[in-house]
């Protein structure tokens, strides 16, 4: 397994774009600017903001799958996974079943989730992959909201992804509370997306934002990539 995830370089290519847009300004702030032109540079920096939270969020859910791929590829024994992860795929089995009408197929589906799912919680046999879902998973992500991506990533065996977070970036020399500067990056994002046009990022403010996404990304990668270690190194421990 590669020391990051394929999903962070996906993300990292992402932000050329971000910086193309970034590149729309004056050539000197000396330059007299007209209206319309304050006003495409508004909209552009807003623009920007909301690309920028909605590529991370790909990438957010993109580790997660990348997790379930390296599982279905590898197909370790139950005990190597953690048990929530476990719990999601055969709990989602169960709601779909509980909601259709009683009748034959009911029946059908509930027979075969017994027949199925019962390997998921045999310690000892290897993952099926055809009772796992990617999209399962990744959908658990609604936002980047800090407690949804705890829950999120708890899933895989990663207790507090946001803890990891502000301490790898820590080590890096970026003293900042992950949780905090996440809400206030969302919470901008929403207020644009929902017309609030006294929202106006400027440029330093994008180029914080994306060097802080790309620093949370990084972090996220590392710790993604512990987790399918752990899940997927089949060797005994010496």
């Amino acid at each position: 397994m590669s020391t990051k995830l394929a999903a962070y370089d996906d993300f990292i290519n992402s932000t050329a774009e971000l910086h193309h847009l970034l590149a729309v300004r004056p050539a000197s702030p000396l330059v007299r600017r007209t209206d319309e032109a304050v006003q495409l540079e508004n909209a552009v920096h807003r623009a920007c903001l909301v690309l920028l939270v909605a590529h991370f969020e790909g990438f957010a859910k993109a580790a997660l799958s990348e997790y379930v791929d390296e599982v279905c590829a590898v197909r370790p024994p139950a005990r190597k996974v953690p048990p929530a992860f476990l719990e999601l795929f055969t709990r989602d089995r169960i709601q779909e079943i509980a909601s259709l009408p009683a009748g034959v197929d009911r029946v059908h589906r509930t027979r075969k989730l017994f027949t199925a799912f019962s390997a998921l919680w045999d310690q000892d046999r290897s993952i099926d992959p055809q009772v796992i879902s990617a999209k399962i998973l990744a959908r658990q992500m609604t936002s980047l909201k800090p407690d949804v991506l705890r829950e999120s990533f708890s899933l895989i065996g990663i207790d507090d992804i946001i803890a990891d977070a502000t301490s790898h970036l820590q080590t890096t020399g970026l003293s900042v509370r992950v949780d905090i500067k996440l809400e206030e990056i969302v919470n901008k994002r929403n207020l644009i997306a929902h017309g609030d046009y006294s929202i106006k990022p400027t440029s330093t403010d994008l180029e914080d934002y994306i060097d802080f996404f790309m620093a949370v990304g990084d972090a996220f990668s590392s710790s993604v990539v512990q987790a399918i270690d752990q899940a997927c190194t089949l060797r005994s421990p010496i």
